[in-house]
């Protein structure tokens, strides 16, 4: 997984570690203007409020990525392989939608996907004497061994990669990017508070959070 920021800033001071990483050329961050107050009582203990204003024009905005990957593998005589399930044909079928999975188990790129999707689409077959349950017909020859998609996370597919590994098993890799971030409050610029100059902050933390609380990861 990643995490990729739109718009990086130069830092206005370094340490001397951070120059020898070179931070000034590849920066991690942005410089926001943060103001420690109480303010509507939505910033409590270790939340904070974020100027919407600030938001719009980008600020902290980037691209979370997360990739699935999952193999074919071979038993001493049964393979398991990349396919889109069907319940004709396939037993345990997890709930999920299996209907942006393409004829070889596989999403497009740039398929839009949420958390009840299934990401790779994957089946084993069936031992002959497996009873299943009773769940089993004579029409049911698998069962799926598909991998669905973090259920609380959505986004759009990215890349889709297909080859094979040392033993020559199939092998895929499925990237999904998305947004994401977690905030109390957020308020447009003319509702934040202002200094005498006119300085509305892009974030607010509350003062609590420093010595009570020890979330000076804040800052």
């Amino acid at each position: 997984l990643a995490n990729i920021l739109y718009y990086p800033q130069k830092p206005l001071c370094t340490t001397r570690a951070m120059e020898y990483l070179r931070f000034r050329e590849l920066p991690a961050g942005q410089n926001a203007i943060v103001a420690i107050l109480c303010y509507s009582g939505y910033n409590q203990e270790d939340s904070i409020i974020m100027n919407q204003s600030s938001i719009d024009r980008g600020l902290f905005r980037s691209l979370y990525y997360r990739s699935y990957m999952d193999q074919e593998k071979k038993g001493m005589t049964v393979m398991e392989q990349f396919e889109k399930p069907t319940r004709e044909t396939t037993l345990r079928l997890k709930h999920g939608t299996y209907d942006k999975l393409e004829d070889d188990g596989l999403i497009a790129p740039g398929t839009r996907v949420s958390g009840d999707d299934i990401i790779i689409g994957k089946t084993a077959p069936i031992q002959p004497d497996s009873e299943e349950l009773g769940q089993r017909t004579t029409t049911h020859t698998r069962r799926d061994a598909s991998t669905p998609m973090r259920s609380t996370e959505g986004g759009i597919v990215d890349q889709v990669m297909l080859t094979t590994n040392q033993d020559g098993m199939k092998f895929a890799k499925v990237r999904v990017r998305s947004a994401r971030g977690t905030i109390g409050m957020t308020y447009r610029h003319e509702d934040m508070p202002f200094s005498c100059e006119g300085i509305t902050p892009d974030l607010i933390v509350n003062p609590h959070a420093i010595p009570s609380r020890m979330t000076i990861g804040h800052l």
